[in-house]
């Protein structure tokens, strides 16, 4: 199945649709509440560092390719670090 990318928010969803899942499957093998899995398809969450991670792993794709934003790019990989290094 050829699922085009969307360039906004993300492009969880498509990723998810290659792989064949709903979201409820998608969520239990990332181990996240499938709510939180939707909020984030649909751009009115950004996931933490480790979450991210997480769907980088699951789906094969850099956070690039996941969010293209440069903007939230930083703001994920920033979560994951310890406020006194944030800048």
């Amino acid at each position: 199945m050829v699922v085009p990318m969307k360039v906004f928010p993300n492009n969880l969803y498509a990723l998810r649709l290659r792989k064949g899942l709903n979201q409820r499957q998608a969520s239990v093998e990332l181990d996240i509440h499938r709510n939180r899995l939707s909020q984030m398809e649909s751009g009115r969450e950004l996931p933490s560092w480790e979450v991210a991670q997480k769907l980088m792993a699951f789906y094969g794709a850099a956070l690039s390719e996941i969010w293209p934003n440069p903007l939230q790019q930083r703001l994920i990989a920033e979560s994951g670090r310890p406020a006194a290094e944030r800048g």
